[in-house]
């Protein structure tokens, strides 16, 4: 098995494990994501990440972002809102 194989297998295995994330906020200048999936878009005043259950996007001035671990990130910056989209499902509901 070549490395990509074994690489794409490894995120497909911890995509479908990993199914929450956790946030923390701290005095308005800095939130702190544990199981970041993906950076969708970072600019200087907004950003959108990726983790499990949905989409976050962080609206502040001066944003900042340091990585640790290989799938945790902080922000830092003057945060002015945070905004969560849920991503669809895969699971099906019976219908009686």
């Amino acid at each position: 098995m070549n490395v990509n194989k074994l690489a794409v297998g490894y995120e497909n295995l911890k995509s479908s494990v990993r199914t929450h994330s956790y946030i923390t906020i701290k005095d308005k200048e800095m939130i702190e994501i544990e199981c970041c999936r993906k950076v969708l878009k970072f600019e200087d005043n907004i950003a959108e990440l990726e983790i499990p259950c949905g989409k976050i996007t962080i609206v502040g001035l001066g944003l900042r972002m340091k990585n640790f671990g290989f799938d945790n990130v902080k922000i830092y910056g003057k945060l002015h809102s945070i905004g969560f989209e849920e991503i669809n499902s895969t699971k099906t509901e019976d219908i009686k």
